[in-house]
């Protein structure tokens, strides 16, 4: 019924916790995929043999060359096999019965795609365990993730939406963004909960010593580039969406523009001039300063551009 998709790079063991607290016995559990990005650990063929031999559901894909996560969870989600799927990083923990909850939902309330609440913790007892959640609901699924800025990788939707969708856009490296924004621009129904359930560990020694600086989300100048590019993809592929929403998008590109500028030597009080127009005419403000923020982007030395966009 369930498909997991985890994408992995150097996680070493945070991946058997993260596998195991998706309580692989469970019956509507049909399998996890982990699509490996051509990890560098030595470790690696090791454990991944044990996963293999110990869990009946493991389903590894191993790749030669290293793409980025956006490639590899299309990878990994293409090739399953459950009607739902479900993503979460392959480095958090899934709290206690969630799957099946949100299964649960989602068929309670004919929906195509659900988001529940992703939390940073400080230690594992901190999970919560309840079982009581909150649920809201939009037919108008574009415009909810974006009123509410929901972006985080804890997400499950119908196999039949994502393969419409066409998943992540695979020209950014970072996915988190593309995915809910493509998504919800196909789905008919989103659910979201403020359940508590992935959990990211903070400051376990394991989990510092493990991720170092492979966890993506810490570099922000990549964070940046990708959340810039995913926006400004996204209205040129999409030039009929709603005004609000494309007024809400240019908003959230322009704030990451000037978020990444701000603390630069490049910044220029011009540059706050247009962070500001942009929420009195967004659309104005794109249309006349659009070249300037991508040239800008395109410039970052310090990120991992998947395809040129000089052409763009």
């Amino acid at each position: 019924m369930i498909s997991v998709i985890l994408t992995h790079y150097n996680k070493g063991q945070l991946l058997n916790r993260t596998i195991e607290s998706l309580q692989p016995q469970d019956e509507n559990l049909h399998e996890i995929i982990v699509v490996d990005d051509c990890s560098t650990d030595p470790e690696w063929s090791k454990n991944s043999k044990y996963l293999i031999e110990t869990y009946p559901k493991i389903k590894i894909i191993q790749n030669a060359d290293n793409k980025g996560p956006a490639v590899r969870l299309n990878q990994g989600a293409f090739s399953a096999t459950g009607d739902y799927l479900f993503f979460m990083d392959a480095d958090d923990i899934l709290a206690p019965n969630r799957l099946n909850m949100f299964l649960a939902e989602m068929q309670k309330q004919n929906a195509d795609l659900c988001y529940a609440e992703k939390v940073k913790i400080h230690d594992l007892n901190e999970i919560q365990r309840h079982t009581l959640a909150t649920w809201q609901s939009s037919t108008t699924p574009l415009n909810y993730v974006l009123e509410n800025n929901i972006m985080q990788m804890c997400v499950m939707c119908t196999r039949e939406l994502f393969q419409k969708s066409k998943g992540c856009n695979e020209n950014i490296f970072i996915q988190d963004e593309s995915l809910a924004l493509n998504l919800s621009k196909y789905s008919k129904k989103i659910i979201s909960s403020d359940l508590h359930s992935v959990f990211v560990i903070l400051d376990e020694t394991e989990t510092k010593s493990i991720r170092g600086e492979n966890r993506l989300s810490r570099h922000l100048e990549q964070q940046h580039h990708d959340m810039f590019f995913t926006i400004d993809d996204f209205i040129r592929d999409y030039p009929d969406i709603a005004e609000q929403n494309k007024k809400l998008l240019i908003k959230k590109a322009i704030s990451t523009y000037w978020k990444s500028i701000r603390h630069t030597p490049q910044r220029k009080f011009s540059d706050f001039v247009i962070y500001l127009t942009s929420h009195l005419h967004p659309i104005q403000t794109w249309n006349k300063h659009r070249m300037k923020l991508t040239t800008y982007f395109n410039q970052l030395d310090h990120v991992r551009k998947i395809n040129s966009r000089e052409s763009y």
